[in-house]
């Protein structure tokens, strides 16, 4: 991506003398528009699914608001409803989509004055409809993962069993430490603190060739192997906040229903005596997503700091992204590059 952009010098110059004769106003705001407050990119097909935004004007408003979902040519849904400043809401009913299709849909608001023909203005929002299980006719794909959970608040477990996710319970840190092989999930809200020997683990397992993933911990600090360790251990060592895009550009990267707040804790990386220690804290701040991989054929942990367990009603991002990290963490042949907007 440049970094800078040059633009040919007469059309400025134009639009310079332009200004400066009345001609047009270079800052001069438009008389209205419809500005997105919570308008998910996504939503759940056979469910009502909420958007928000609000209409900006610089003079009193008055006419109609119409708005209409299409897939293509095809309309979806449509409607409208009286124009008002200020804070405004739909709800749409979105029809059923099959299981394992997911539709690309547009979402268009216009405002319509009284007596004008055209929108004064308008807004585009893409929105992916999903169906309601990420999971379905994926019984026996799942049985292959041999999820082991580690979960002593006992939700990640609950949910799993809600959504017939197969899984052996591990209840103990010396369980874990016991594991070989297959896929370990530590459950949301762990607190490293409380349960002495799990960072040290969780980096067995991975080292010796088992999957870890780590569900949104509480707090505490466990030691980030590659840095200041023995060299040559890890292939590569990942920090980012963008795990959603990288995974699949659909799925909505913030603003998760009801409340717009995605991230449950962050990981920040900070000098400890031997070497580099993860310390994790509650709200963002820090890194959502930390991963180290130990090479083909060998093993990988991951840490996410995003609350996919408390907000797997939110909408389909949460659980679509759940399964997207099993699938990625799980199968070295998967290249998000070529599966995002699959």
């Amino acid at each position: 991506m440049p970094t800078s952009v040059q633009f040919p010098k007469f059309p400025l110059i134009a639009a310079a003398f332009l200004a400066l004769a009345g001609g047009g106003k270079c800052d001069e705001k438009p008389d209205m528009r419809i500005v997105a407050v919570a308008a998910p990119g996504n939503a759940f097909g056979d469910a009502v699914t909420p958007f928000a935004f609000r209409v900006e004007a610089q003079n009193a408003v008055k006419g109609r608001l119409t708005w209409r979902l299409a897939t293509g040519t095809a309309t979806i849904k449509s409607g409208e409803a009286e124009l008002a400043a200020g804070a405004n809401a739909i709800k749409i009913a979105i029809p059923p989509v099959k299981d394992g299709v997911v539709l690309a849909a547009k979402l268009t608001l216009a405002a319509i004055e009284t007596g004008k023909a055209k929108p004064t203005a308008t807004l585009e929002r893409d929105v992916w409809i999903f169906p309601q299980s990420p999971f379905a006719d994926r019984g026996e794909w799942l049985k292959k993962l041999k999820i082991s959970l580690f979960d002593p608040k006992g939700a990640t477990a609950k949910l799993f069993d809600a959504e017939k996710i197969p899984f052996e319970e591990v209840r103990d840190v010396d369980a874990v430490a016991a594991l070989k092989g297959g896929l370990l999930i530590v459950g949301e809200g762990v607190a490293f603190g409380d349960e002495k020997g799990l960072a040290a683990a969780l980096h067995k397992h991975a080292a010796g060739g088992g999957t870890v993933l780590c569900l949104a911990p509480a707090s505490g600090e466990l030691a980030i192997p590659g840095i200041g360790s023995t060299p040559g251990e890890l292939e590569d060592l990942t920090f980012t906040r963008g795990i959603v895009r990288k995974l699949d550009q659909r799925l909505d990267a913030d603003g998760w229903l009801p409340d717009g707040k995605a991230i449950a804790s962050t990981l920040t990386v900070k000098k400890g005596d031997d070497s580099a220690v993860g310390e994790i804290a509650p709200g963002p701040g820090g890194w959502t997503w930390a991963e180290a991989n130990y090479g083909s054929g060998k093993g990988r942990w991951a840490i996410c700091g995003l609350a996919i367990v408390a907000k797997w009603e939110a909408g389909p991002t949460p659980r679509f992204l759940f399964a997207r990290m099993l699938e990625y963490l799980t199968d070295p042949t998967v290249d998000p590059k070529k599966e995002n907007g699959r």
